[in-house]
């Protein structure tokens, strides 16, 4: 089992041609001058564990993500590499994704679960 802990994260809702929807971490970190930033796309989630100051959110790797309330929000990096991802989707007529949490996440969220 993996453990990252982002700089920056938000929830991306993917709609998939089958109708699918999945919700996942697009996580990133600050390089800093020295380093170049870098960026981790989830599996899936699977459940949302709720903390004070943080969510552990769970993933269908086996992957948790320590996502820290206040670091919700994306670098103008990461916002880019978002754009991307999502062209590349559409492009390949493979579905859509947007920045999104729904009322029905955001709920479970606040409850600790997100359905498999």
């Amino acid at each position: 089992m993996s453990e990252y802990t982002p700089d920056k994260w938000v929830v991306v809702e993917v709609h998939t041609k089958d109708g699918e929807i999945l919700y996942k971490v697009l996580g990133s970190w600050y390089g800093g001058y020295t380093g170049s930033d870098e960026w981790r796309f989830s599996s899936g989630i699977t459940k949302v564990v709720h903390h004070d100051k943080h969510y552990d959110i769970h993933n269908h790797s086996g992957s948790v993500y320590t996502c820290y309330k206040n670091s919700r929000g994306m670098s103008s990096f990461t916002a880019g590499v978002f754009e991307n991802l999502k062209k590349q989707l559409e492009e390949k007529d493979m579905g859509t994704m947007k920045i999104s949490i729904s009322a029905l996440l955001e709920d479970q969220f606040k409850q600790g679960e997100v359905n498999e």
